[in-house]
């Protein structure tokens, strides 16, 4: 029974994962308006302080978001604008560039120079205005899901009591929990994005690195993926010093030497001072959780993976069940601090109180003397 049961478990947790890599398109919107929602409680609360009701939280939140996507598109279009000026006049360098690769892989020069990524861009554009609207459909479904969930928010109470009965308390408690571990979270690492992306900034713009501020904001968006967003966000500003500086190395390498410091001070000295061991989750959960939800819901998923194994940590703790699984997804700072009870004993008592249980109601089969039958 009990390999019955893990077999049954093992295939549930591959049906799920497969439906919500083919429902994604509904998933996606709805976990991540729920994320939003978690990183802007102190907004929410500032309104309830000021005794909004909830329209008023709606119209605060979504007049905070619109200032910072009107700023968001403007600095993407100045971006924009201005990678084509250093695509124009470093395109001749590049080229020449692939050609004596080419030269040296022993293919036609012909098949480089007529590369033109701007041909291409011309001959793909229903390509990529197709993906310009999936990309706001999903936009304006987060937002409409956002929307809903701070209008039923002050009713949450009530329909948790309605649904859950006496145990509404513990359900409570779980999800109280969830929300304010991972506002906290995401609000700390935000703060520790800010600050990376503003440093990585500062010393591109005193080495003269073309397009500082747009891989500063790279930096800061791609410190969100734990472990290898670091690694993405450090190679393409090292590549724009190699073609920008050529034929010399010195400027590119210090660039790589001073974007490597600043991550790791950052990620390996102030962030474990902020954050501590505030998720609690084992470094290997976090790098298997990176790899699962990038494949089933790609870079929205990899961006989402810690808060997800860090709230399936928190309901395993709150599931005598599953608090196995809570200690194996915990790491090792967590498991010392947990009180010195062996899984034996937990289970015996768990036996003992459903014994005395079933005694109490007199089922059949269960005699006093017959411990073992019972």
């Amino acid at each position: 029974m009990k390999m019955l049961l893990a077999l049954m478990s093992f295939l549930s947790a591959v049906v799920l994962c497969f439906v919500l890599s083919v429902a994604g398109n509904v998933f996606i919107p709805l976990v991540i308006a729920w994320f939003i929602l978690q990183m802007l409680r102190p907004v929410t609360k500032l309104g309830n302080v000021l005794r909004f009701n909830a329209w008023s939280n709606v119209i605060l939140v979504f007049a905070i978001l619109t200032v910072v996507g009107l700023g968001a598109f403007k600095f993407v279009a100045s971006q924009v604008v201005e990678f084509a000026h250093v695509y124009t006049e470093y395109s001749e360098k590049l080229i020449d560039w692939a050609v004596t690769l080419m030269q040296t892989l022993s293919v036609p020069p012909e098949a480089v120079k007529n590369f033109d990524w701007f041909t291409i861009l011309r001959d793909n554009a229903s390509n990529i205005s197709s993906v310009i609207i999936a990309l706001s459909t999903k936009f304006v479904m987060t937002l409409v899901f956002l929307m809903f969930m701070m209008i039923e928010a002050p009713f949450l109470d009530d329909k948790i009591n309605k649904a859950f009965g006496k145990n509404s308390e513990r359900v409570r408690k779980i999800l109280s929990t969830i929300s304010a571990q991972v506002s906290q979270y995401l609000g700390t690492l935000t703060l520790i994005s800010f600050a990376t992306g503003v440093c990585a900034w500062l010393v591109l713009t005193v080495l003269g690195v073309r397009l500082a501020a747009g891989w500063g904001v790279l930096t800061f968006l791609l410190n969100f993926i734990p472990t290898v967003g670091s690694i993405i966000a450090t190679i393409p500003p090292v590549v724009m010093a190699i073609i920008q500086f050529s034929p010399g190395l010195f400027r590119p390498f210090v660039v790589l030497v001073s974007l490597t410091a600043i991550q790791l001070l950052i990620g390996n000295v102030i962030t474990p001072k902020v954050m501590g061991d505030k998720l609690g989750v084992s470094p290997v959960m976090i790098l298997l959780s990176l790899l699962l939800w990038g494949m089933i819901w790609g870079i929205p998923g990899a961006l989402l993976s810690t808060p997800i194994i860090s709230i399936i940590k928190i309901v395993c703790e709150n599931l005598p069940v599953l608090h196995p699984i809570a200690i194996l997804i915990g790491s090792g700072e967590s498991v010392r601090k947990l009180p010195n009870v062996e899984v034996p004993e937990v289970v015996e008592t768990v036996k003992k109180k459903i014994t005395e249980t079933a005694k109490k109601v007199k089922l059949p089969g269960i005699k006093k003397e017959g411990k073992n039958k019972s």
